[in-house]
């Protein structure tokens, strides 16, 4: 297929805001500010509870729940730096929290702080094992990193510890996808379904069910995730691609149209369409499509490739030659054969 499986965003960071039992005593009016800010955090009044956790920390300053608690609320305002500053300003006082390092790893990651990011939820780990929100951010670091092997592990760890965890089905599915274990990545989305019906967990499952060469069934997961998310423009284009294999290419072109209708800039499904309208032999509209999809997408070998087929069909030989050369450049290896006819 021509899109790889979409990814889950990690969880976000848990709304509570408990002592850990290590804060040096704060003074009693500064545990009644405090109280007030966990109160108004409840109600979703962040600028309340940032103010009344700022006056028991101003009167307090070793008062290691209200930093985690104004951590919290920093997140839930998207100020991340400050978030992060009190996650560590909380962990100078007490090293063991969990709860800070895990929201210190999610601050991170959205600062785009990998390697702190990735320490954070170690650390967290080390602290509580059985964490499974922590060992899924973990995953999703390794999977960022192309670590599919590494973030299988995390993501098995984190549904051992939450057995009905079905974002880390859905992604340990796109780790065993990357790995070429596609029985055991259809299985993954199967389970994830299992727990939560999503569009991108029936678009994974189809594109797992294409390797597996069941265009049928690859056409019935995409046709899910369509009723699910009618505006999904991946899946109208990955449905599109096995019309295309089972050369119904009324369905396939009408697919094609569609996910462009709703995204104007996907290569991929300009190159698809060219694709049918050379197989319906309108090599004039074939074209306009190859063109706008290396515009799009000027490293697109695929793209090349297409377009030097309908210009060879069009009897342009020297530019077919061309693309074939730059689909070459670009990793098709099939295009190398193609070169061989040039003069």
């Amino acid at each position: 297929m021509a899109q790889s499986p979409v990814k889950a965003p990690p969880k976000p960071v848990h709304d509570t805001a408990a002592k850990t039992g290590k804060d040096k005593k704060p003074r009693q009016s500064d545990e009644i500010a405090y109280n007030k800010g966990l109160e108004h955090f409840s109600k979703k009044d962040y600028i309340s509870a940032l103010s009344s956790f700022n006056e028991a920390i101003a009167g307090s300053p070793e008062f290691e729940s209200a930093y985690l608690a104004r951590a919290n609320t920093y997140l839930r305002q998207k100020d991340y730096q400050n978030a992060a500053t009190d996650y560590k300003a909380a962990l100078k006082i007490d090293s063991t929290d969990e709860k800070a390092w895990y929201g210190l790893g999610q601050a991170e990651i959205t600062l785009g702080h990998s390697k702190e990011a990735l320490i954070a939820f170690t650390y967290c780990i080390k602290k509580n094992p059985g964490n499974g929100d922590a060992w899924y951010c973990l995953g999703e670091l390794e999977a960022r990193a192309h670590n599919y092997k590494d973030a299988l592990t995390d993501f098995t760890s984190a549904i051992g510890a939450k057995t009905n965890f079905a974002e880390a089905y859905n992604d340990r599915g796109i780790c065993n996808y990357e790995l070429g274990n596609y029985n055991a990545s259809a299985d993954d989305y199967k389970q994830s379904l299992a727990f939560a019906k999503t569009a991108d967990a029936y678009n994974n499952l189809g594109n797992a069910e294409n390797k597996l060469g069941s265009n049928d069934g690859a056409i019935d997961a995409f046709s899910q995730a369509i009723t699910i998310d009618p505006k999904y423009a991946d899946a109208y284009n990955n449905r599109g691609a096995d019309y295309l294999d089972k050369k119904n290419y009324s369905d396939a072109l009408a697919d094609f149209s569609k996910a462009i209708a709703l995204d104007s800039v996907n290569a991929f499904a300009y190159c698809n369409r060219a694709l049918a309208e050379y197989r319906m032999n309108d090599l004039d509209r074939a074209q306009v499509d190859c063109d706008k999809a290396v515009e799009l997408k000027p490293e697109y070998g695929a793209a090349y490739l297409n377009r030097g087929i309908v210009e060879e069909m069009l009897r342009c030989e020297k530019d077919a030659c061309n693309d074939w050369h730059k689909a070459a450049q670009y990793g098709i290896k099939v295009a190398n054969d193609y070169v061989k006819d040039c003069k």
